[in-house]
């Protein structure tokens, strides 16, 4: 084989995979690309733009921060409550994400892929949001040709950090939880752990957000864990 015909070959090999790369696992990718070129713009331009801010450490500065962002939550949750007041909404409002939350009452895999198109699922036998231990999944990355407008929604969960917040509207109710944790496991199915053995039940409501990792790829899960922090009944 001359150089020509090597040359000839990469060309062909790299096209086949670049091609099988978007098809099977590019969607996802392409959010996480995007959200990530996106916030370090954001970043530059808070560095550029905002003066220098000057944080008292004092407990009263504290107390008042911590009363002015309970404010502000209420007022999220006013305003996503006022928009899908009657439904049940998962809010990632860090990646402007806003996704149906469908319930499934039996641990039916077919049924739960066919209702993934629809949305996110409220996994089988899961408490109901803000009543106990909520398992929430969705796909991470999924064919392009896949029907559903749902086929990336939790493909950015690894870009949720510790203190971001998750709202969720359960018909009259309103809800935020608060990020605490994440973890990437093998699941049970591989010889791995169970969502409940990665973050075990607490005294507390926890909601657990659960997806395919890396995106696209079904070998291993990403869990995070967000516990309740503000409750409101409209």
């Amino acid at each position: 084989m001359n150089f020509k015909d090597l040359k000839f070959f990469l060309i062909i090999f790299l096209g086949f995979f670049l091609i099988n790369f978007f098809l099977f696992i590019g969607l996802g990718i392409f959010d996480i690309f995007s959200f990530k070129i996106k916030n370090l713009f954001q970043e530059i331009k808070t560095e550029v733009v905002s003066p220098p801010v000057f944080i008292s450490p004092s407990n009263f500065d504290n107390q008042i921060n911590e009363k002015k962002e309970k404010e502000i939550l209420k007022d999220n949750l006013k305003k996503y409550f006022s928009q899908y007041q009657g439904r049940k909404i998962l809010i990632l409002e860090k990646f402007d994400i806003k996704a149906p939350i469908i319930v499934v009452n039996n641990l039916d895999l077919n049924l739960i892929y066919k209702k993934l198109k629809e949305g996110v699922v409220l996994f089988p036998k899961s408490d109901i949001p803000g009543k106990g231990y909520s398992i929430i999944i969705g796909h991470s990355s999924q064919y392009p040709w896949q029907e559903g407008n749902y086929k990336t929604v939790f493909s950015l969960l690894g870009e949720l950090k510790k203190g971001d917040k998750v709202y969720v509207i359960w018909e009259k109710k309103g809800l935020v939880f608060e990020v605490e944790d994440s973890k990437i496991f093998l699941p049970w199915s591989e010889g791995g752990q169970t969502t409940e053995m990665v973050f075990p039940k607490e005294e507390k409501p926890l909601l657990i957000l659960q997806s395919c990792w890396p995106a696209g790829i079904a070998k291993k899960r990403i869990a995070i864990k967000t516990s309740l922090v503000l409750e409101i009944d409209f």
